[in-house]
């Protein structure tokens, strides 16, 4: 950025400077009621049925009073929350009784992120969020609802300050973009792409709905309304399914798998086209810009130079058709608190190397030189689990029901499913970066640049003590969890745990 530039941006907002206390948008109070909606009617049902004749006499006045509570606990909430932008730090006040002063120091914020639901978008507003990734939680400081215009403002001077502070390190100034900045569009998806990725993110959060309005009006609900025989009766077809053969009770077991797979592709379906709506990726001056969602509108930059490993996800169906899933893990954490970002949901392989091609991280489809682990990872597990689940169905059965050993011909998927996800494992070490492969139906290849190693563990279990064999778990910086590899010798081990911390060292910059 050039001192031309900062002057420039800082013209055009000749009153961010002020420093004074500002508060959130007034209809931040209708955002706010707008959440609570659902909760009050659940209570409004609840006081009706649990006053039952009197309900009508008393519900109303209740009602009334706990609306006006609540609105006043709201009004008070909002007047009581301030923010400012000092010279050097962002400060937001908040709390009724108990104060919260909370000061942000610019070199201190590493990402400032736009959020708009459905009614913000209606009203102009925007949500702000600061982001510190102190405590390795990414949010420091949130500004529920702002004017849009004031949320541009925001996010422009905070880069700015964030830039001219002299105590920051050179490549966090190089990593300050303005909204306006020239972008270039480097992937996006159209309607029938968001329609494929949703046939392949299967999903049954219709069902996780109806159990949580369930959960939520249990005191309204029969406590046998999930009964088979009364969902029949219910619907009428008791006499029927009671005069069907066993064939055809079968055929309706499997129909009714299929409506459930039905249900499934259907979820998927609406949750992609929710979140994935005009999904872009622009490349930007030092950096990504994706901007996606249906509903909730979200802005989210990723700089380059936080990104700590690449993800592709794909599967044996996607991949015969060619999909991939990119994902980047960085310091940032992600709007929709995900551990990785999505930045490429359904891409082609040209694509994501495209993508690629703007980091320092490189992907080869099968990579030459990835090396199995030991056989051991499948046969263990299963020498070890498969004995409890068959001595479980025999006793079952010969205390209940004979039919129970019809479920001993589903243990063979135990065996079956952990020898897939052997032959799935695979790593390799190659010009300064790791890959590591997982799963088989969900395959995960992780692309780890070696300067990004924080740490590198040898584990070993009793078992692997007794046949020399060990995991490797390698810490990366931005991610909650260790990218693992099970079950190499333990020689190997401690080779390659020398070779990733002799690379990582020579990798790092050194200190002046």
């Amino acid at each position: 950025m050039t001192a031309d530039r900062i002057e420039t941006a800082i013209a055009r907002h000749p009153g961010s400077l002020s420093g004074a206390d500002q508060r959130l948008h007034p209809l931040t109070l209708l955002l706010n009621l707008a959440k609570l909606v659902p909760q009050l009617a659940l209570g409004l049902i609840a006081l009706n049925f649990s006053m039952k004749d009197r309900a009508g006499e008393w519900a109303g006045p209740i009602a009334l009073a706990a609306i006006v509570v609540i609105l006043g606990f709201e009004v008070i909430r909002w007047w009581r929350f301030s923010y400012r932008l000092d010279a050097e730090e962002l400060r937001i006040a908040s709390g009724i009784i108990n104060r919260n002063i909370r000061s942000i120091p610019y070199e201190r914020i590493q990402d400032v992120n736009l959020e708009q639901g459905p009614l913000a978008r209606m009203l102009g507003m925007a949500r702000v969020r600061l982001e510190t990734g102190s405590s390795g939680s990414g949010d420091e400081g949130v500004l529920d609802a702002v004017d849009l215009a004031e949320a541009g403002r925001l996010r422009d001077i905070i880069r700015l300050r964030k830039a001219n502070t002299t105590e920051a390190f050179d490549e966090d100034r190089a990593a300050i973009d303005l909204p306006d900045a020239a972008t270039i569009p480097i992937f996006a998806m159209d309607t029938r792409r968001v329609l494929i990725a949703g046939v392949f993110n299967f999903s049954l959060v219709f069902f996780a709905l109806v159990g949580a309005l369930i959960n939520n009006l249990d005191f309204v609900i029969p406590g046998d309304v999930w009964n088979p025989r009364r969902l029949l009766e219910f619907f009428g077809f008791e006499e029927m399914f009671a005069a069907l053969d066993v064939t055809a009770r079968i055929i309706g077991i499997i129909a009714a798998l299929v409506a459930l797979v039905i249900i499934g592709l259907g979820g998927g379906i609406i949750r992609s086209i929710l979140r994935e709506h005009r999904f872009r990726l622009d490349r930007t001056e030092t950096g990504f810009r994706r901007r996606r969602g249906l509903l909730t509108l979200t802005d989210v930059v990723m700089p380059l130079h936080r990104i700590q490993a690449a993800v592709i996800e794909t599967g044996p169906i996607r991949r015969r058709l060619g999909w991939y899933h990119l994902k980047v893990q960085s310091l940032a954490s992600d709007t929709e608190k995900e551990s990785d970002h999505s930045i490429a949901p359904l891409a082609r392989s040209h694509e994501v190397q495209a993508i690629l091609g703007e980091t320092q991280v490189r992907w080869a489809i099968d990579h030459p030189q990835m090396q199995p682990v030991d056989p051991a990872m499948w046969w263990v597990q299963v020498a070890l689990l498969l004995p409890i689940p068959a001595i479980g169905i025999a006793v079952a059965a010969t205390l209940a029901s004979p039919f129970l050993l019809l479920l001993l011909g589903l243990l063979p998927i135990i065996p079956v499913s952990g020898w897939l996800g052997w032959r799935a494992h695979r790593y390799a070490l190659s010009d300064g970066q790791l890959y590591v492969h997982d799963g088989f139906w969900s395959q995960r290849l992780t692309l780890l640049p070696v300067r990004r190693v924080q740490s590198v563990d040898i584990r070993q279990n009793v078992i692997g003590r007794f046949i020399g064999l060990a995991d490797i778990a390698i810490g990366v910086a931005g991610r909650s969890s260790a990218v693992k590899i099970h079950a190499i010798p333990l020689v190997d081990a401690l080779n390659l745990r020398k070779r990733l911390v002799a690379v990582s060292v020579r990798s790092r910059p050194r200190c002046p």
